[in-house]
């Protein structure tokens, strides 16, 4: 019996010590950077004075519901307006003229779209939200944001 119960303690601590095996690149999680620009002339007001803007970037099941919602109700609302095709989000403030790099992150299993929304001072006269599909394995995507007077450009480059 004790000879038993050393070999299984042996053999626990063996295993304990192997490492495993690495994941393969085609099933590893997707990575993602994201570049912010923003022009000079970005989001003016009534006097033609650029002013800064806030972003929200999302990472989605689906881009339905987030395509067919209304401003207001992502703005007061983002989760109840997305429902189960919300996954997580990320918020930035970009200033007239301003460079922003966001370094990697690693989307979850269930993305599949990654959409952005522009916080622009007059969204009656704005494109203020776009999004692109994303392959939730394998891959390193980078995704220039590209704020120009009142429309976001999103671009997805392999």
């Amino acid at each position: 019996m004790r000879h038993l119960l050393f070999a299984c303690f042996c053999f626990a601590l063996m295993t304990g010590c192997s490492s495993s095996e690495p994941v393969s690149p085609a099933k590893a999680p997707t990575k993602v950077t994201f570049s912010l620009v923003a022009t000079e002339g970005m989001n003016p007001n009534v006097w033609g004075e650029a002013a800064p803007v806030e972003i929200q970037v999302f990472e989605l099941v689906d881009d339905s519901m987030f395509m067919s919602s209304s401003y207001d109700q992502l703005k007061q609302d983002y989760k109840k307006a997305l429902k189960s095709n919300f996954i997580k989000s990320y918020d930035y403030v970009l200033l007239p003229g301003q460079f922003k790099f966001v370094n990697e992150i690693e989307v979850t299993d269930e993305t599949n779209y990654i959409g952005v929304l522009a916080n622009f001072s007059d969204i009656e006269l704005s494109e203020w939200k776009k999004a692109v599909k994303v392959i939730k394995q394998g891959r390193e995507y980078h995704l220039l944001m590209l704020l120009n007077d009142y429309e976001v450009d999103l671009q997805r480059v392999e």
